[in-house]
């Protein structure tokens, strides 16, 4: 993957987690860190605060965002 995709995907990312508060984003990323990747060991109310959390990351934005770097690197291995 050339550096200039990685460079984009990174500064698509840095975009959407502005979108967090401070206070959001070090919760955020206590509760990735204590479930480290297994929903199941949060609680149902973390587990709830995590998705409101990543919804207002927009994934759906970062993908559509994201989408035609990764197409660009495809057609240039074809």
């Amino acid at each position: 993957m050339p550096w200039v995709m990685v460079l984009q995907l990174a500064v698509t990312l840095r975009r959407h987690w502005k979108y967090l508060t401070p206070g959001e984003r070090a919760k955020l990323a206590s509760l990735l860190k204590k479930s480290q990747g297994v929903p199941n060991r949060l609680t149902r109310a973390e587990r709830a605060e995590v998705r409101l959390l990543v919804r207002k990351l927009e994934p759906i934005a970062i993908a559509r965002s994201v989408a035609p770097i990764g197409r660009r690197g495809l057609a240039r291995k074809r």
